[in-house]
């Protein structure tokens, strides 16, 4: 809840208080095994960030949350007012079924910890395809932009069966019909300016190819740098 003031008479500086829900952009980031992983999370997490702040113009509520597993990201998105999330950005490790999150880290947990198999077979606290129906979907909005900047989320998008597009037909199944859904078509990589030439600080994974989808359905593709129109993706 944030507070506002309107005038409510015709007396010259007469204001009231008025209380007011602001829609949020929210950003959620982490759940890697590789503690330089999740760093170059929070850096992608920062440019994303300036980039809403500066167009905006404080018209948003911008929620930044580093989670662990897909028990967090089910609670934020599901604690959120109805019709408030005007758009969500995740940073995880993904494929084209799953955001990919465990539950030890490479600071802490050596070991058997150190292959990949042994930490999702032991330690996997992703969020699935199967997760999808956990989520409350009224607390998008009409019009949310829902990007995923992990790895091959949206592999093969003309198939239409990768969670991106899962993901954008529960939105508009339930009257997000002006919603849109961006994910990778293969592996991301936040060397934006590219390898070798891009400093930590300016890390972002908002480019290469990736593919737009609404109501589970292809609708374009594109290598754009940075921030996508989110007039255009209404249409």
């Amino acid at each position: 809840m944030m507070g506002g003031k309107v005038k409510t008479n015709h007396e010259k500086g007469s204001v009231a208080p008025v209380s007011h829900k602001r829609k949020v952009r929210l950003l959620l980031w982490g759940g890697a095994y590789s503690s330089s992983d999740n760093f170059t999370f929070d850096w992608a997490v920062r440019n994303v960030t300036k980039d809403y702040r500066e167009g905006d113009k404080n018209k948003y509520e911008i929620v930044s949350k580093g989670i662990s597993s897909a028990d967090e990201l089910i609670s934020i998105i599901n604690s959120q007012d109805a019709d408030s999330i005007r758009s969500l950005d995740l940073f995880t490790h993904g494929g084209p079924g799953n955001f990919y999150m465990v539950s030890v880290r490479s600071n802490t947990d050596g070991g058997l910890n150190r292959f990949r198999w042994y930490r999702y077979v032991f330690h996997n606290k992703s969020f699935s395809v199967r997760d999808l129906q956990k989520l409350k979907w009224d607390r998008f909005a009409d019009n949310a932009k829902v990007e995923f900047h992990g790895c091959k989320t949206a592999e093969n998008p003309s198939d239409e069966d990768n969670i991106a597009a899962g993901f954008s037909k529960r939105l508009y199944g339930a009257g997000k019909t002006k919603s849109a859904v961006i994910g990778h078509i293969i592996n991301a990589t936040p060397a934006i300016n590219g390898e070798g030439k891009t400093e930590s600080k300016a890390q972002d994974y908002r480019h290469g190819p990736r593919a737009i989808f609404k109501n589970g359905k292809l609708t374009s593709q594109t290598n754009q740098k940075g921030p996508l129109d989110e007039k255009e993706l209404e249409k």
